[in-house]
């Protein structure tokens, strides 16, 4: 009788743990699924799972970031303004398109120094940075900042004149 108790606790533990793992498939799957749907252009339906998703557990990283970009494309300000705050992650993608949110909807947003920082750090390797930077600041930066910018766009217009030059010899 001690051994089937054994046996069936034993069958009962692996079980569990393979329910368990099963879980992390599926979620990959469902994320997955919701990266296509956005891909494909179903912006709408994206938003609403994910919105939904969020009121009920919150979202994992990806999921955030996923939500973020679909409401930028869907011109949901406001709402995008929600999400970012409440979110940790802002890779370099979403910085700068919650700059081009501030832009766009004209507000004075507190924009904190860890976002300018961060911005700033994308200096290097984004044009578009430079741009959202000047008009974040409106144009009012050091004479050490103007000097990295010019250097910058110099830069960027070196590794364009090679790219070309590669384009054209293939």
């Amino acid at each position: 009788m001690k051994s089937i108790w054994v046996c069936f606790t034993s069958i009962l533990l692996f079980g569990s743990q393979i329910t368990c793992h099963r879980g992390e498939p599926s979620e990959t799957k469902e994320y997955q699924i919701l990266k296509d749907a956005y891909l494909s252009g179903h912006l709408t339906v994206v938003r609403s799972i994910l919105a939904g998703k969020s009121k009920e557990r919150g979202l994992h990283p990806k999921e955030s970031i996923l939500y973020l970009k679909s409401l930028f494309y869907l011109k949901e300000w406001k709402e995008f303004f929600l999400v970012w705050k409440d979110s940790n992650i802002h890779p370099p993608e979403l910085v700068l398109l919650y700059f081009k949110v501030l832009l766009l909807v004209g507000e004075d947003e507190n924009v904190n120094e860890a976002e300018l920082n961060q911005l700033m750090d994308l200096v290097m390797v984004s044009p578009e940075a430079i741009l959202l930077y000047l008009r974040v600041k409106n144009h009012k930066i050091s004479v050490s900042e103007k000097k990295l910018f010019l250097a910058q766009v110099n830069a960027f217009r070196n590794t364009l004149d090679v790219l070309e030059k590669e384009l054209n010899r293939k």
